[in-house]
């Protein structure tokens, strides 16, 4: 099969939904090599393409008008090429397909990680939330397949697009490789170096935007600040919220036992989640939530929220708490360093439940939504 991508975010964004399909990209080409890959992209930073594991065939904006409008092309001028280069499949990796691809290639599948836009207005501007549900709704009506990456996302998009359930595909998305591997001590006592790190932490990983509900956190560790040595670390690299929650820790004076981590490279992330003693993530909602199941690869123990698609990344063994009481979020926190055997039975239990969605099985459920279309 020739099958090709929309390539723009794992060729430029170092974010969520860069990850995923660099993720799915390589877990691809590793696994089933016997494939012709394509990728459409209006450009490509170097620094990612290194990050690629593998054959692909790159395809960039042709002449001078769509050199100059490289936003046309991705959404109406590729579809010529996709014609002309006798595609099979075309993926639309993050929430929008071409318009009209549906017609000139034998199968479209697009891969819808949430509705953030619709849910959560205040993280995105008027303009870019209607270009966003303007997309999503024709990738949603008009391409064969949708991959939902939880039955969360599933039930929105029957709920918000009245779409047919058998549309829908649900394949949960993997992690990179490199959380996947045994953390070597040594790296985790370099990084706990590097960053000024205790011996044991809470830590939480994500942007800083409301909804990802760190001020909740840092008011819940607020509540239990005397009850425990353990520290809380912050690591995140963008978001408008980051100064509102260093205000509130200046406020409550926990300066000396909240860290932040704005800057970590890809292999460190793994050793600084290996270190941790607990992982939290109180978001208000995810598509799905890789951090996760970043930290249950790592055999740390999860307190996440009652949000469904979080208890489907996070598995029957993790902590679930309400994320609009710190109350309940600081009581879960205790629960897990006040008992030595939970805490082993969760990241155990956890770690069982995280290969459930390794980067080979993401490669292969997706493939045989490829094969299926053909």
């Amino acid at each position: 099969m020739k099958i090709g991508f929309d390539a723009k975010r794992a060729l430029n964004n170092s974010t969520g939904l860069g990850n995923h399909a660099r993720i799915l990209l390589n877990g691809l080409h590793q696994h089933f090599p016997e494939h012709d890959y394509h990728l459409y992209t209006p450009q490509a930073q170097d620094r990612w393409l290194h990050e690629l594991n593998g054959d692909f065939e790159l395809h960039f904006p042709q002449g001078m008008f769509y050199n100059t409008a490289p936003a046309l092309w991705r959404s109406y001028g590729v579809v010529n090429d996709l014609r002309k280069q006798r595609i099979d499949i075309y993926h639309g990796l993050s929430n929008e397909i071409p318009y009209q691809v549906h017609n000139n290639v034998r199968g479209t599948v697009v891969t819808i990680h949430d509705l953030i836009f619709l849910k959560h207005t205040v993280q995105y501007p008027f303009l870019d939330r209607k270009i966003y549900e303007l997309k999503t709704r024709y990738a949603a009506k008009h391409a064969h397949k949708i991959i939902a990456v939880s039955n969360e996302t599933k039930a929105e998009l029957i709920n918000y697009y009245n779409l047919s359930e058998q549309k829908i595909e649900v394949i949960y998305p993997a992690v990179d490789e490199l959380f996947e591997q045994v953390v070597i001590p040594e790296l985790i006592q370099s990084c706990r170096a590097k960053f000024a790190l205790p011996e044991q932490y809470i830590l939480n990983v994500g942007s800083f935007f409301p909804r990802k509900n760190q001020l909740t956190l840092v008011r819940a560790f607020n509540t239990i600040k005397n009850d425990t040595d353990v520290d809380l670390v912050l690591v995140g690299s963008s978001g408008f919220m980051l100064n509102s929650v260093k205000q509130l820790v200046a406020e409550l004076k926990l300066t000396n036992r909240v860290h932040f981590i704005l800057q970590v490279s890809s292999e460190e992330l793994p050793a600084i989640y290996a270190g941790a003693t607990v992982f939290v993530f109180p978001s208000l909602y995810e598509g799905f939530g890789a951090p996760v199941v970043e930290a249950l690869w790592q055999k740390v123990p999860v307190v996440t929220t009652e949000n469904s698609a979080m208890q489907e990344a996070a598995g029957n063994h993790s902590l679930f708490a309400n994320p609009l009481s710190y109350e309940d979020i600081a009581e879960k926190i205790l629960l897990v360093l006040n008992n030595p055997e939970l805490k082993m039975e969760m990241a155990e239990r956890g770690y069982t439940h995280a290969q459930n969605m390794s980067a080979k099985h993401f490669a292969a459920q997706t493939m045989q939504l490829y094969k299926q279309l053909i």
